[in-house]
């Protein structure tokens, strides 16, 4: 057993944050990567802005993929090492990987004749051009975008954070070389975004070759005689990916109705300031979604040895900590907003939309910890259809709001932010109802065991 995996089952509190260390670094970078994308692409205008928004709630939906699937082997790998089942770990490796292969093969062939048909029945057909020069390049190559995600998964499963982390890192910095280069200097606008974030990509992808086929000194192994089919592993693989995908694609739709909504009840200015804040949420939030999603590995082991009051207890010092963090951030950035939002637009009228929804951006923040927390611990705890079920309440509510303070109160993009705080705020209430009472339960199992094993031995 590897000295990353020993530390994470002997020291888990502090465990999460060493390994959130590298996985923060990595969401910072790849955040900046995304900003410097949307940075350069204001440079062909607000309709492109616009576009992006869009555009990146289809390219996210590549990344649930890659990513549900390889979190999905990661959860698994994590609770076999728990379990001490060391054999299993690289089955569902090569399973995951050739899962991953299929589904990038199918996915163009399936989906880029239907771009144009989709961006019509949204409404945003005359963005159509502009969408599907980004996209259809990106569809074509999604392995690499998929492949990349599951590699680096897989790696921090073994708690080997650091290296996944440095080698995604390289892709989005020649990613963001690329793309003054491909977009201003080629003449190739979208779709020299798009070749920029597909080199960047085959960088990375390289890079994770060069560790499991060459270098070959990964905890979990991956070989070739793997990658003939076995329908039990692959059945525990997809039962718990399934969920985590359609959260993913969950997730895309309620960036699409956001979207549309701040469109329809408020305006394009809206859309653009909206995209903007997005962005510099995603940057901002990046040590809590580093330690979450450390968080997560190590409720994976955790679960596997069946230790739920020592899991329970490293969640509750995770949660409160990052609580914490939430509500700095928030602050940094009810004071500091002016010079941040000012990177990307020095107009009144786009600074004025950022005073008038700073408030409910702020709330949000503070709230966030606890949804992200509660889905990356349902997650290790194998429990990932709990985050599908409240994410499908957060979206009727949402669509209930909306409806309730735009339609009926015209509230315009207030009433769309205020009822992203409202979903949010019944969903956070009811993950931490489920999580105490999924832990109540397991202690209270382990207890009855205990004393019964007393018992007989006595």
């Amino acid at each position: 057993m590897s000295e990353h995996v020993k530390d994470i089952q002997l020291n888990p509190v502090k465990s999460t944050f060493m390994l959130s260390i590298p996985i923060i670094i990595l969401y910072f970078l790849d955040s900046l990567y995304a900003v410097g994308d949307i940075y350069w692409v204001n440079g062909l205008g607000t309709t492109a802005i616009i576009c992006m928004g869009y555009i990146s709630n289809f390219i996210i939906t590549l990344h649930y993929l890659g990513d549900g699937i390889g979190r999905s082997c990661n959860i698994l790998i994590s609770n076999a090492f728990g379990a001490q089942e060391i054999e299993k770990t690289e089955k569902y490796a090569e399973q995951g990987l050739l899962l991953i292969v299929v589904l990038s093969i199918i996915i163009p062939i399936v989906s880029i004749p239907l771009i144009e048909p989709i961006c019509v029945m949204a409404g945003i057909g005359e963005y159509t051009d502009m969408i599907f020069a980004y996209i259809a390049p990106c569809l074509g190559f999604a392995i690499i975008i998929m492949i990349n995600n599951f590699f680096c998964v897989i790696l921090g499963s073994e708690g080997d954070t650091k290296r996944a982390a440095i080698i995604v890192t390289a892709g989005n910095i020649l990613n963001i070389i690329l793309d003054p280069i491909l977009i201003f200097n080629l003449n190739l606008g979208m779709f020299g975004a798009a070749i920029s974030t597909i080199i960047g990509g085959l960088l990375s992808f390289l890079l994770f070759v060069y560790i499991y086929s060459i270098k070959k000194d990964t905890q979990v192994k991956i070989r070739l005689k793997g990658f003939r089919l076995d329908f039990g592993i692959l059945k525990e693989i997809v039962v718990l990916a399934i969920p985590i995908i359609i959260v993913g694609v969950i997730l895309t739709f309620l960036g699409i109705i956001i979207t549309y909504s701040l469109e329809l009840y408020a305006s394009p200015i809206a859309v653009f300031t909206y995209i903007i804040i997005l962005n510099v949420q995603s940057t901002v939030f990046t040590p809590i979604q580093g330690i979450m999603k450390a968080l997560c590995i190590v409720s994976g082991h955790l679960n596997g040895a069946e230790r739920y009051i020592e899991l329970r207890n490293t969640i509750r010092k995770v949660f409160s900590i990052s609580l914490g963090l939430g509500i700095l951030i928030a602050l940094v950035l009810a004071i500091f907003h002016n010079p941040i939002i000012g990177i990307f637009s020095t107009e009144n009228v786009v600074l004025d939309e950022v005073r008038n929804i700073l408030y409910f951006v702020v709330i949000y923040i503070i709230s966030f910890p606890i949804i992200m927390g509660c889905s990356y611990v349902f997650l290790g705890i194998e429990k990932s259809t709990y985050t599908l079920m409240f994410l499908v309440l957060n979206i009727l509510t949402l669509i209930f709001f909306i409806g309730l303070f735009n339609h009926f109160l015209g509230l315009s993009s207030a009433g769309v932010y205020l009822s992203i705080i409202l979903s949010n705020a019944i969903e956070a209430v009811g993950m931490l109802v489920v999580l105490k009472r999924f832990f109540d339960s397991k202690i209270s199992t382990s207890r009855m065991e205990n004393e019964s094993d007393i018992h007989i031995g006595n």
